[in-house]
């Protein structure tokens, strides 16, 4: 078997561990809140929500800083595989995160006691488990915060079945916690919170022994490399910023339909923000399986390996977002009146746009996973940020024109096709990636796919309602889907990777 069937094969493998993981944790969460939301109360249960969200608004810091762990650690993996560079890179990180982690405890102790103790609306006679139930989430989010350079280096080699099967089960201990609450006496709240830190500490030790187990290059050492600690910090600084810029001009727009048109069309727009996070869940496992191959392929020189990687998880990622989006976007009514009780004006056409944009997203994510794998996201990430900046400015302007809430998000599905762009001309540049054979090989492909698919299904369902749409939708749509995302969506090499996958999964 040759490297690169070797690796697409490790490809498709660790993209079915991700599923697998994907699945069994959303199927036991959604059981899991229900129980703990009846074993607490709405009251307890309320109070726990605040307190964790005033918390997990400081974890925006953590993604980018995970993201530029992995791929330094990928980057020596595929440039020279030496086990020093890659011990060095992963000490470094840990210093940078133990740093932050104490600034981060400092800035949260000092702002969120005074909002415990001043701000936050506390039933009589609870204040005193609310300060230990907050001193229990910080200690809680330290750990979850040190664990995210070990969880970097079990994905930068790939040990997805390890990464996927911890995470089964840290949600089977979560519903353990949640059916404690039932057999355990005491404050049910007190217990869930100290049940939690625990489960988070178990979690942290067993990525640290799986990894000081199976990598070497994991050993806690001494590090000093001045010039590669700067380049962390660089890749780490560029990359919050990038996470910064995104989570503000989200929540500006909040705030201007907040201004412009009250609570209920926040309603509406935070349900939107969920079912769109709820579906992206399933491109983000095959994207997740696919970013260290980009960066190790990059770091090894193969501009061909690499270019083709980039149209085959901007192609799949696309497709396996469309099969789920299209159903749902045609049947977007149906499918909120069965989920809420109560739909909130707006909802659908704001989930419908939401969903649209994240497709056209999906498009571009190996772009800008290109982009973080070469290192030089510095002019990337300012341009990239004012570009999401447009998106407010823009909608700010509607919005004084007379616009209705829904221009918010019209004008953002506007602007992906213009980050597409903007992202293909920064790989352009840096790897030279051929616009055109991106186009002929990604864009024709997929807009045959959905043109033909779609307005397949769309004869049959449209002129339908209820529950009758959806099932004619789905009758016609998953046949068709089927056989063109196979024979139009896939090349003549993509199509002879998964009949070898199969009958070497069959022998």
């Amino acid at each position: 078997m040759s490297a690169i069937e070797s690796s697409n094969k490790r490809i498709a493998k660790n993209t079915l561990y991700m599923y697998a993981r994907m699945g069994i944790t959303m199927l036991v969460s959604l059981y899991t809140s229900r129980i703990v939301l009846g074993a607490l109360g709405d009251d307890d249960y309320g109070i726990y929500n605040v307190v964790a969200s005033f918390i997990v608004a400081f974890t925006f810091i953590s993604n980018p800083l995970g993201t530029a762990t992995q791929r330094f650690i990928s980057y020596e993996l595929g440039k020279s595989n030496e086990t020093e560079r890659v011990g060095s890179v992963f000490n470094l990180s840990l210093k940078i995160y133990l740093l932050l982690v104490v600034l981060l405890v400092i800035v949260i102790e000092a702002v969120g006691i005074y909002f415990v103790n001043e701000k936050m609306q506390v039933p009589e006679g609870r204040l005193g488990v609310v300060q230990f139930v907050f001193q229990v989430s910080v200690a809680s989010l330290a750990i979850n915060m040190l664990k995210t350079p070990f969880e970097a280096m079990v994905v930068a080699y790939e040990k997805m079945s390890f990464f996927a099967w911890l995470a089964i089960a840290e949600v089977l201990l979560m519903l353990l916690n949640a059916f404690s609450l039932v057999w355990l006496g005491g404050d049910r709240l007190k217990v869930y919170a100290v049940n939690r830190l625990i489960i988070s500490v178990v979690v942290f030790l067993l990525f640290c022994a799986f990894c000081f187990r199976s990598f070497e290059a994991s050993k806690i050492r001494r590090v000093q490399d001045k010039g590669l600690f700067k380049q962390l910090l660089s890749f780490s600084g560029w990359s919050l910023f990038g996470a910064a810029s995104s989570m503000a001009a989200d929540q500006g727009l909040n705030i201007l339909l907040n201004l412009f048109y009250g609570v209920k069309v926040n309603a509406a727009y935070g349900i939107s923000h969920q079912v769109s996070a709820a579906v992206n869940q399933f491109v983000s496992n095959f994207q997740i399986a696919f970013r260290p191959q980009i960066v190790k392929t990059y770091a090894g020189d193969d501009v061909s390996r690499l270019h083709d990687l980039i149209y085959t998880t901007s192609k799949l990622s696309y497709l396996l977002l469309f099969a789920i989006v299209f159903p749902l976007v045609l049947n977007m009514d149906f499918v909120l009146a069965i989920w809420l009780k109560n739909v909130p004006a707006y909802t659908s056409f704001f989930c419908i746009l939401i969903l649209i944009y994240s497709l056209v997203e999906s498009l571009t994510a190996p772009l800008w996973m290109t982009v973080q794998a070469t290192g030089n996201i510095k002019k990337y990430q300012i341009t990239i940020s004012c570009v999401m900046f447009l998106n407010v400015i823009f909608s700010y302007v509607a919005l004084c024109c007379g616009a209705p809430p829904t221009s918010v998000l019209l004008i953002k599905v506007c602007l992906c096709f213009y980050y597409m762009v903007v992202r293909m001309l920064f790989v352009r540049k840096l790897t030279g990636l051929g616009l055109r054979l991106f186009a002929q090989k990604v864009l024709l492909p997929v807009l045959v796919v959905s043109i033909i698919v779609g307005g397949a299904t769309c004869l049959f369902a449209v002129n339908r309602s209820g529950a009758s749409r959806f099932l004619v939708s789905l009758a016609v749509f998953l046949p068709t889907y089927c056989l063109l995302a196979y024979f139009v969506g896939l090349t003549k090499e993509n199509r002879a990777a998964i009949r070898l996958m199969i009958k070497t999964k069959n022998r």
